[in-house]
């Protein structure tokens, strides 16, 4: 997977940023034909407001990361509960340091998954498949329930500048 300081720092086209994209996250295909990401997609996370706007139709490195971590949590998770999943981990921490702690964890996680170190079980490929089963389930379900009534900064920020609207009202009245 590329690191932040691997993706290109200047702007790209749509067409280019599908084509980083798609060598990046090339380990996730099936067969040849599968796409990771198009350009309907794109559009469609920028419009649901997951992901800034591109400028004047070009797209920086924080474009490229973002659309990174949606094609990989996309497997699993709702575009509202990455949505969620984002801003929690993006309200702290620097785009770059997450992106790049997201990319060392990622591929840590499944070269452990791949090679069996995170399972201690009989050589039973069949066992061993359930049990890698039931935990993403455990660990997607785990996910899910915290960030349900997780609020971000920004979701915090805004309640209070309501409350404080409300309130300012409520006194000129």
């Amino acid at each position: 997977m590329l690191r932040w300081e691997e993706i290109p720092d200047f702007p790209l086209y749509i067409d280019q940023v599908i084509s980083l994209i798609e060598k990046s996250l090339d380990f996730l295909k099936m067969d040849e034909e599968d796409k990771i990401i198009t350009s309907t997609m794109i559009n469609n996370y920028v419009k649901s407001g997951i992901v800034k706007s591109p400028i004047k139709k070009k797209y920086v490195r924080e474009h490229v990361a973002y659309f990174t971590v949606i094609c990989l949590l996309k497997r699993v998770y709702s575009l509202d509960e990455i949505s969620k999943l984002i801003r929690i981990q993006f309200d702290n921490s620097p785009v770059e340091k997450a992106y790049n702690a997201f990319c060392d964890v990622f591929e840590r996680q499944l070269n452990d998954v791949a090679s069996g170190e995170d399972l201690i079980l009989e050589d039973d490929q069949i066992l061993t498949l359930f049990y890698k089963t039931i935990m993403s389930v455990v660990y997607t379900v785990y996910v899910q329930k915290t960030i349900y009534h997780e609020k971000t900064l920004s979701e915090i920020k805004k309640e209070q500048k309501k409350a404080k609207k409300d309130k300012k009202k409520e006194v000129d009245s």
